[in-house]
């Protein structure tokens, strides 16, 4: 039965990584690769390995918790994607960051930053899977590579003709986990 699941683990794990990878080059607007996206597309290369050792080898440590921390994830990159569709997103570290307006709806409404979230989850589960070094390294680094990206994005947006809205939206909505309190 842990086979099984180690298994049910690694194929839901790869489609989730499938999906962000197509979803790099589909939905998100760069006229280049940026440096940084080279750095996460290493570290996340590494990460999907050893995950997919310890999954297809059936030796994941635990595979309840990740697997649903990983389905969340999922589910949050699709409602992101859906809810960004019309936008030009940038790709992260992109110099020329397009502002294409302020998403406020769906998981907006709730996080500034779903995108990342979605990945840090994904991450997380990977790394609770495995408590393998080298997992463990992948989620700290992306991480803190994901929270210094995130504030570069809200720089950009505070400095361009949304700067008064997206700083009112701001004071309403959490950067990566949900406001509880008003501050209102």
């Amino acid at each position: 039965m842990q086979f099984f699941l180690d298994y049910v683990t690694g194929f839901f794990a790869l489609s989730y990584f499938l999906t962000i990878s197509a979803a790099t080059k589909q939905h998100f607007v760069s006229d280049r690769y940026p440096l940084g996206m080279y750095l996460i597309s290493g570290l996340s290369l590494v990460g999907i390995i050893t995950f997919l050792l310890h999954a297809f080898l059936g030796d994941l440590t635990y595979y309840v918790g990740p697997l649903v921390l990983m389905t969340t994830a999922f589910a949050l990159f699709l409602w992101a994607a859906r809810h960004s569709a019309r936008k030009k997103l940038s790709l992260a570290f992109d110099e020329e960051t397009k502002v294409d307006g302020i998403i406020t709806t769906g998981p907006w409404r709730l996080i500034r930053h779903p995108f990342y979230v979605s990945y840090i989850l994904f991450w997380l589960g990977c790394a609770w899977g495995t408590v393998h070094p080298s997992s463990i390294v992948v989620l700290a680094t992306l991480l803190f590579i994901y929270g210094y990206s995130a504030v570069r994005e809200e720089r950009a947006l505070r400095q361009s003709r949304h700067g008064d809205a997206y700083l009112q939206y701001r004071r309403s909505v959490g950067f990566f986990l949900p406001k509880m309190v008003s501050r209102n």
